[in-house]
């Protein structure tokens, strides 16, 4: 037994219930230390024979109905540890303490398993008030060990395989730990809760920060990871704002405050209550700057302290720090279906990995750096997605149509209200994250747009590019599309 927190407790309230007390290791050392009447477990010891084969290091209560108490060693806490090898795992497995506990469970008629000190006053409670527990309660306790069991196995299956959800195995175990419970779900009558991979490092919104603010509810943990993964995605100082899980606009700068009032300038009206993400430390001047406009919630890697004083001052806004910028490589995109899950890799992929200059004329470096940032919010946005930019920050995007020329339609409009005349200090670029049919490029190339970066793959193809030769316009075919439903 690792976490003998109230075992003493528990046991002086055993026996006064009558309860005689078994014990080994540790264990018993410490009941004794507090004046338990315990003995050690011998061969014949009075008790269910599925349990006396495995028990070494737990605690029995026996001449009552038989009841277990046991626990593991938390081997969660130790794997994500930056320092531990994997030579070291043997001597951390709790094989006896594993096997206590499956026996009692087995035998979860007449024998009840505690595994959580929690369970210690309520199990003691009902034992003084009925001389027993009714046999649905001993289920219940059952049920929580087996599930206490599975946590732990499957927590060391992940970390001798810490790529086993991508590698798409025949059999995938998956350890999750509640991390929080939330304020609602996607609606306030839904439920929810924030759960972690056991063993996971920490370095995602599982070891977020929250500052201050309202509880967070499952949207605006969405939101929140995708607008930070996005302005992850930069090597340069970038603001991207989100809502509904929808990008609103991206934007590179010299620091965090230009780039925040670069992005907001993008979509105002999209991104007013929004989520403002960063890649660096929120200063004082990015602070006034997003005081200054209503975002509902921002998170950065860090903040200082001038900053947070300033952003205080908004009651309502949510602050949330994460410990870092890092992509989720190698985690796994899992979606519900009725009946199951669909597991699949994690699109991580930060730059094309080969593309193709395919019209006459190459895109200008000004053109290819604004191409480069539409791509990446056309990757982070509903397919199908299409990203209109200048310079370094998008002018609109537009996602979750059924086809590309209604986003690009969606795009335009709202670059046209935003912008009626568009300036020409710098070309207009796009970006779409699935092959372009021939009657949306001609669209865009009517409305101004000079260079564009696609995946290609499609039977237009040579057809788009003889339009783009036709119009001196540049195309770039990245051979990568990056559909996100």
């Amino acid at each position: 037994m690792h976490d003998k927190s109230g075992i003493a407790e528990f046991a002086h309230g055993l026996t006064e219930l009558g309860y005689g007390i078994w014990s080994s290791g540790s264990t018993l050392k410490l009941l004794r230390q507090a004046e338990v009447d315990a003995e050690e477990v011998p061969d014949s010891a009075p008790l269910a024979s599925e349990v006396i084969k495995a028990l070494s290091g737990g605690a029995a209560a026996v001449e009552k109905p038989f009841l277990v108490a046991a626990n593991l060693y938390p081997i969660a806490k130790i794997v994500r540890q930056d320092a531990f090898s994997l030579d070291e795992l043997p001597d951390y497995l709790d094989v006896s303490n594993s096997a206590v506990i499956r026996a009692a469970a087995r035998s979860f008629r007449d024998t009840a398993v505690v595994c959580d000190p929690a369970d210690y006053g309520p199990v003691l409670d009902a034992l003084r008030e009925f001389g027993g527990l009714p046999e649905e309660r001993l289920r219940a306790l059952a049920a929580k060990a087996w599930g206490y069991c599975a946590y732990y196995d499957a927590t060391v299956a992940q970390y001798l395989s810490p790529s086993a959800a991508a590698a798409l195995p025949p059999e995938l175990s998956m350890a999750l730990k509640k991390v929080c419970g939330l304020a609602y779900g996607e609606n306030r009558h839904q439920r929810a809760s924030f759960y972690s991979l056991s063993g996971a490092r920490p370095w995602g919104l599982n070891a977020a920060s929250i500052i201050q603010g309202f509880p967070l509810n499952l949207n605006h943990y969405l939101d929140l990871d995708c607008a930070f993964e996005l302005a992850a995605e930069f090597e340069e100082p970038a603001c991207a704002v989100v809502k509904h899980r929808s990008p609103c606009a991206v934007a590179c700068a010299a620091g965090p405050a230009e780039a925040f009032r670069a992005a907001f300038r993008a979509d105002p009206r999209g991104a007013f209550g929004g989520t403002a993400a960063f890649n660096r430390p929120v200063d004082a001047e990015a602070a006034q700057a997003i005081s200054g406009e209503l975002v509902e919630s921002v998170i950065a890697p860090e903040y200082s302290k001038e900053a947070l004083e300033i952003l205080r001052l908004r009651e309502d806004l949510r602050i949330t720090s994460m410990p870092s910028a890092l992509l989720s490589a190698g985690e796994a995109g899992i979606y519900k279906v009725s009946g199951g899950l669909l597991i699949e890799e994690s699109d991580s992929v930060t730059e094309p990995p080969a593309p193709r200059i395919a019209a006459r004329r190459k895109p200008s470096a000004i053109e290819y750096a604004s191409l480069s940032l539409a791509w990446r919010a056309a990757k982070h946005a509903r397919t199908y997605a299409v990203a209109l930019a200048q310079g370094q920050a998008t002018v609109a995007i537009g996602s979750g149509q059924p086809s590309t020329l209604d986003s690009f339609r969606l795009a335009a409009m709202k670059a046209k209200e935003k912008h009626p005349i568009i300036d020409p200090h710098d070309p207009v670029v796009m970006a779409a994250d699935a092959p372009l049919p021939l009657n949306t490029l001609a669209e865009a190339l009517n409305f101004g747009v000079k260079a564009v970066m696609q995946p290609g793959g499609w039977v237009e193809d040579a057809a788009c590019v003889a339009l783009c030769d036709s119009k001196g316009a540049a195309m770039v075919f990245t051979g990568l599309r990056h559909v996100r439903h």
